[in-house]
């Protein structure tokens, strides 16, 4: 089972600089004074003239004006305006609040922080940045927005500050606009990369194009997102500005014509591709984000380019830099900057017969097919993959779920909606799902045969965010509707969930009720789905709050055997939590902390934020239970902080009376003073150490600090050579080959690298192995 090494959230963190910042001081310097003296700034400017580079190292610099920190939301993945409150709650780790809307969530969460939000790429969904960024100043007297867009955001207070390209005239100031001067520059040698062998390559093009002229994106061509498609919304309000691929003619007069502008440049570079070669750029323009060569093969093949092909045209656009690498640990990815994307998507339009529609169409029967294959493994031993394979596909999917939803066959429909309302829960992304599956509800006629499923999982979700009343009224449809068709596992799933339903509601022999009855179904027709081996871990959780120790154990025990002939982990590591639990409360305090440990281990491997932190405040427990109530509050201090991002408990809200146990004694045995020390110490421990010191592994050589380069390093001396092929792009798997060491010691190395670092991506040891090189 792989390791998961990034455990601390990634989204809403300053996104790593891989290549030096050369140029635009005269900006920086502007933009930096401009948040100090300005509640909403935005950095307008055409596409590629990098406002992104420019707002990143700005927000950096800023960093220690906002003691509540510094937050970067990339939209340019984002098509449903309507799940912009949404991302920015996920950036910031701000938890789902039952059906409270996620703009009212984040409102209060701002309310009394002092926070610099950067939020990037906005033109796509311009009107709902503008609306959401005005409530939000309102509400938040202390709260900064920087944003990038090819257009302003027209909102009260806002200054706008154009974004010139390198090399070109400084932009005359008004009252409300400015624009600094440019600085012209070389692109950085560590920004460059090794070019196709014909010196046809993008790459060569763009150092040229930078070195000559407008030199706006050159590094942007090889590491980091340019902004998002512009128009790709429908409430986008057009502006020349906001123009498809800069077509403004930018750099020096002499410099020949294919490098005057971006649209050139990319035009000389289309032309210089084969015919199979345009042709797929264009199909692939459908990924939202990156995707793997299963997909583009399944998607993009046909009228043209033939399956077995694909993998060579790619490898043929990998060498001209219009397709990245953006590899996620040993899964091999691909990836088109939106810049390209957006240029691919124009010519995809301009094919005649509607093949636009028709990949589209395509794209969601190809994932509705995985999804299929999914659920049917969900519970069994491919289940990390699949978990993994959710994440790396989670963009794409929401994409094309907003594109063809209301079209699309109702069987594919129901089928592929019905998986992934398994996968928002056990991801603990239920806000999303509700989303989806309000929509589909509102939108499609869900009254006849063969919705039940689909509104059995909107039930569910709607009982794990504690909207009681609403996840009722969907299983009394849901019930009938299975029963009426005699779809008996169907029946079985409602059972389910309404003894769910009953625990989240205090009322345990109705819960019980519920979770004998599906059990009961669910063995006669030998159900293998995921929510069967849950059964087992609901009723531990009843008896657990019946104070009946030892039948909890026996469930949990049972849920744990279930899980390992299946292979699965999910359901077994939160059999062991609960088997944990109970032992602890029956006063069997070493019993209890070897199950939580093994469970909190692969809580860890799975990178499943619910589980790790029911881990640490379970695991507090046993340690205040022992006497050690120092490590007791630095756990409970480093929970509570993951605690605010998941918001969503499988326990219901009785799990509350176990946390504030723990907390009672902790500070019963410390006192407020010491207690609050220790738990503010927990606080800002990086999750990597938080779970080494709960599991009680080698604590690091060095803490943290030890990351600016100052000094020594705090790596061994092998830690420092994984450390360098992190940073040469190789997986963990290539590590372990160029190594000939195992996977799982490679897996360990880079985990153990992160968590002496404080870091949270191998983007960043990538960088601070270059700084300590320079």
């Amino acid at each position: 089972m792989p390791l998961t090494a990034t455990l601390e959230r990634q989204t809403g963190r300053l996104p790593a600089e891989l290549t030096s910042f050369i140029g635009r001081q005269a900006e920086l310097e502007q933009v930096r004074r401009l948040i100090d003296g300005h509640r909403l700034v935005t950095l307008t400017g055409a596409g590629g003239v990098g406002k992104t580079r420019l707002a990143v190292r700005a927000a950096g610099l800023a960093r220690d004006a906002f003691r509540d920190g510094v937050f970067f939301v990339c939209l340019s993945d984002l098509t449903e305006p309507s799940l912009l409150a949404q991302a920015i709650c996920e950036a910031l780790g701000v938890g789902e609040q039952g059906d409270r809307p996620a703009a009212a969530c984040l409102a209060d969460h701002l309310a009394d922080l002092r926070v610099l939000l950067v939020l990037d790429t906005c033109e796509h969904m311009v009107d709902e940045c503008a609306t959401l960024s005005e409530a939000l100043l309102r509400s938040a007297p202390e709260l900064r927005v920087l944003a990038t867009s090819r257009q302003p955001l027209d909102v009260m207070g806002e200054y706008l500050f154009t974004v010139p390209p390198l090399g070109g005239p400084r932009a005359p100031a008004t009252p409300s606009r400015t624009a600094g001067s440019a600085t012209r520059s070389r692109c950085s040698p560590s920004a460059r990369r090794r070019p196709s062998r014909d010196g046809r390559s993008l790459a060569r093009t763009a150092t040229r194009w930078c070195a000559c002229a407008t030199a706006s994106t050159a590094s942007r061509w090889r590491s980091s997102s340019p902004p998002c498609n512009c128009g790709r919304s429908r409430s986008t309000r057009c502006s020349p500005a906001s123009e498809p691929i800069c077509s403004r003619p930018s750099g020096r007069r002499t410099g020949l014509q294919r490098h005057q502008t971006l649209r050139a440049t990319v035009d000389w570079s289309h032309a210089l591709c084969s015919p199979e070669e345009r042709l797929l750029w264009a199909r692939l323009s459908v990924f939202a984000a990156d995707f793997d060569l299963a997909a583009a093969e399944n998607i993009c093949s046909g009228d043209g380019l033939d399956a077995e092909h694909v993998a060579e045209v790619l490898t043929g656009l990998l060498d001209k830099s219009i397709v990245q690498r953006a590899d996620r640990g040993v899964r091999v990815r691909y990836r088109m900057l939106d810049t390209l994307r957006e240029y691919g998507s124009e010519r995809l339009a301009a094919r005649d017969g509607g093949e636009a529609g028709r990949l589209r169409s395509r794209c969601f029967e190809w994932y509705a097919g995985r999804l299929e294959r999914a659920r049917k493994e969900l519970a069994g031993p491919e289940q990390v993959q699949w978990l993994e394979w959710f994440d790396c596909e989670r963009a794409n999917v929401r994409d094309v779920l907003g594109r063809v939803l209301p079209t699309a066959h109702p069987e594919t429909v129901r089928g592929a909606m019905e998986t992934l309302g398994r996968f928002w829960v056990l991801k603990g992304v239920l806000g999303e799902g509700r989303h989806w599956m309000d929509r589909l509800l509102e939108t499609r006629d869900t009254t006849g045969p063969g919705w039940s499923g689909l509104l059995t999982m909107a039930a569910l979700a709607s009982t794990m965010q504690n909207d009681l009343a609403g996840g009722g009224a969907l299983l009394e449809r849901a019930l009938a509707q299975a029963q009426a068709e005699g779809d008996r596992a169907a029946v079985a799933d409602v059972y389910f969930c309404q003894g769910v339903a009953a625990l989240f509601a205090g009322d345990f022999d109705l819960s019980l009720d519920g979770l004998d009855r599906a059990d009961e179904i669910y063995r006669e027709t030998g159900c293998d789905d995921v929510l069967s081996l849950l059964v087992e871990v609901f009723r531990a959780v009843v008896h657990l709050f019946e104070n009946d120790f030892s039948a909890a154990v026996e469930h949990a025990d049972r849920a744990v055997r279930l899980g390992e002939e299946r292979e699965e982990f999910w359901v077994r590591s939160y059999g062991m939590l609960v088997g944990g639990l109970s032992l602890w409360l029956a006063g069997d305090l070493d019993g209890a902390v070897r199950r939580l440990r093994r469970a909190l281990r692969t809580k860890r491997d799975l990178g499943d934020r619910l589980g790790i932190t029911l881990g640490l405040e379970a695991i507090a427990g046993c340690l205040c239970s022992g006497g050690d109530h120092v490590r007791a509050a630095r756990l409970l201090g480093a929970a509570d902080r993951m605690r605010e991002s998941t918001r969503t408990s499988w326990f219901g809200p009785y799990h509350a009376v176990l946390r504030d146990l723990h907390i009672d004694k902790t500070v019963e045995a410390l006192g407020e003073a010491r207690y609050r020390t220790a738990f503010e110490e927990g606080e800002r421990l990086p999750l990597a150490l938080a779970i080494m010191e709960a599991l009680e592994e080698p604590a690091p050589a060095e803490p943290a600090a030890g990351a600016d380069g100052d000094g020594a390093s705090p790596l061994t001396e092998r830690e420092r050579q994984v450390a360098g092929l992190v940073a040469e792009g190789l997986s963990n798997r290539g590590i372990a080959e160029r190594l000939t060491i195992a996977k799982r010691t490679a897996d360990s190395h880079v985990e153990h690298i992160l968590a002496k670092l404080g870091f949270s991506s191998r983007a960043q040891i990538a960088v601070w192995i270059s700084e300590r090189d320079r």
